[in-house]
Order: structure tokens, then C-alpha cells, then sequence
């Protein structure tokens, strides 16, 4: 597995990375200069995995997004300037999305390859223990995560995704969103949950992507084979899981925050959607109200965690 760091223009370099470095100037006294380091990718698997980094201090938080949004995303829901504010904030695009490379391979899209190329930015960046937000496909990372690498995390967030087999109904949508993406059928696509709300800027970059890309990644969707075995009954990091009554995997989600000990559950009233996202004035107060908790107990302890 390759970890190497890699060179872009510095304008793409992630702001967190810009440092100040010293230098003697002709007369020998100690000057200052700010000097942007350009790396903002890292090669996993022979490929270019893209990614940034903003927030002057406190913890890593990841966001991983859905398999329709990239970096950017983020920050156009509103997302990136208040958890800035906080934590350093580690934005990746995977695979198949934003600026990383692609691949026509489904295999290259499966679960154990997605999160060889998650691990490997982690390691290239030294980070363990990150806070972890994810969405959709995120939301699936997330699950591995705490599975097979929970020495990674710090805390898990997620939404829009449960740990489980796919049911039929899941398999069906993936399988109508590959024949729409097969016939650039994009005004279809634009008028399912989650994705009526992305904005003209998101849809470009997304039918920029190719298309035989974009249907390996869907059809690795379908083959997800569910985590919910391989987790432990109490996961070393507190879990959340935002849900709604009105989402299709309701029950799901309800199901998985019961079965873990340190996993909660919360129940939003209605899910608004924005660039693709949960409204962030919906999702933002409840995730940094859970994510500022440090201190867990088990669920059987009266009141809850601490």
C-alpha cells in the first residue's frame, strides 16, 4: 500500500498545511517568510486520492461524503465555516469523485478497497483518532471503520446509511439510478430524495464525471455486504446516528444505535435538504452537541452518557 504525498499547484494546497518557516537572511539575523507546502493528495492503490484541510486548532474531524457529492460540497452547504470554528476539518474526495482519480473496475469501489484509500490519507497524515462525519456512502465507511479500524476514530457520526445487508428496495434504486446514469437521463436523477436539491454548480460536476466510472461505483453499492456482525457490542468510540421517521432506513438506523452500547440515535422531526446535504442548521446544533461529549458510559448507566 502506497502512502506517498504528492505536489499540486499551491492554490489547491490545503490551508491548514501553509506554515511559516524560517530563514537566515544575507546578514545572518532570523527572518520570517510563509511558504504554502503544496502537497494536497496522497497515492493509494496507484491512484490520486484529493483532499483538503482547514481549521487552525483543535481536534481532526473528517467528512466523508455521499457517492453524488465531492469536497466542495461541504463547504457550499454551509458545513465547512462552522466546524472550522472548532476542529480541524479533513475533507476527502473518493475514488470516482472530485478531482481523485477513477476507475471503471467495480472491485476498485468496494468496501475494502474504500477504506484502504480512507486509511491511507489517515496514515500519509499521521492522524488517528478523528472525529468521523458521513453521509451515505460516508455513512458506510463509517460503519467499517468502527469494524475493522476503530483505533481511527474518535467519535462516529452518520446519516442517510445503516450497517446492514441492502434491502430489495435499496438494490432497485441503485440499480434505476445505473440506467438513468446509462441513458444521461440526468432530469430523472434530479428528482430523487437528496438529489433535487443540489445545486446547477454540483450537477455540472457531476455529469462531468464519466459515465462507465460512475456505474461501477453504484453496482459496488449494491454489493455492500453489511457490518453489523463484525461490530462489537461496544465500539471503542461513541456513535451517532441521525435519522428521520420519514427516511426509508428508519428502522435500520433505530435497530443499529440499539444494538451498540456506546451508539445513540436521533431523531429529527423532518430531514430539509441543501447542496445535497441536511440543512446544516438542522444537522450542525445536534452533531456538535454530541461531538463536543468526551466522556461515554455504557447504555445501562442511568442517564445516559455524560
Amino acid at each position: 500500500r502506497s502512502t506517498s504525498m504528492g505536489l499540486v499547484p499551491s492554490s489547491l494546497a490545503p490551508s491548514s498545511l501553509r506554515r511559516r518557516r524560517g530563514f537566515f537572511s544575507d546578514d545572518g539575523t532570523k527572518a520570517w517568510r510563509r511558504i504554502e507546502i503544496t502537497m494536497a493528495f496522497v497515492v493509494s492503490r496507484q491512484r490520486k486520492i484529493f483532499y483538503d484541510l482547514d481549521g487552525e486548532r483543535g481536534p481532526y474531524l473528517l467528512l466523508y461524503p455521499s457517492l453524488w457529492m465531492d469536497l466542495q460540497s461541504w463547504e457550499e452547504a454551509g458545513y465547512l465555516d462552522v466546524l472550522q470554528q472548532e476542529y480541524r476539518v479533513l475533507r476527502m474526495d473518493p475514488l470516482g469523485q472530485g478531482r481523485s482519480d477513477d476507475s471503471d473496475d467495480i472491485s476498485d469501489y468496494l468496501p475494502a478497497a474504500r477504506l484502504q484509500d480512507l486509511c491511507c490519507l489517515l496514515t500519509a497524515l499521521e492522524l488517528d483518532n478523528v472525529h468521523f462525519l458521513g453521509i451515505g456512502e460516508g455513512a458506510r465507511i463509517g460503519y467499517l471503520l468502527s469494524a475493522w479500524e476503530p483505533n481511527r476514530l474518535r467519535s462516529m457520526a452518520v446519516l442517510d446509511g445503516h450497517p446492514y445487508v441492502p434491502e430489495e428496495y435499496e438494490k432497485k434504486t441503485w440499480q434505476q439510478h445505473v440506467d438513468w446514469v446509462k441513458a444521461q437521463d440526468w432530469e430523472k436523477l434530479r428528482q430523487e430524495p437528496g438529489l433535487k436539491e443540489l445545486s446547477d454548480l454540483q450537477w455540472d460536476r457531476i455529469q462531468k464525471v464519466k459515465s462507465s466510472n460512475r456505474i461501477a461505483a453504484l453496482q459496488a453499492e449494491m454489493q455492500w455486504p453489511g457490518v453489523d456482525q463484525e461490530l462489537p457490542p461496544s465500539p471503542s468510540a461513541p456513535g451517532m446516528l441521525f435519522t428521520s421517521t420519514r427516511e426509508s432506513s428508519f428502522m435500520k438506523m433505530r435497530e443499529a444505535g440499539r444494538n451498540c452500547a456506546y451508539w445513540r440515535y436521533h431523531i429529527f422531526p423532518q430531514l430539509e435538504y441543501r447542496e445535497g446535504l441536511l440543512d446544516s442548521e438542522i444537522l450542525l446544533p445536534a452533531y456538535l452537541d454530541f461531538v463536543r461529549r468526551q466522556r461515554w458510559v455504557p447504555r445501562n448507566y442511568e442517564g445516559g452518557y455524560l
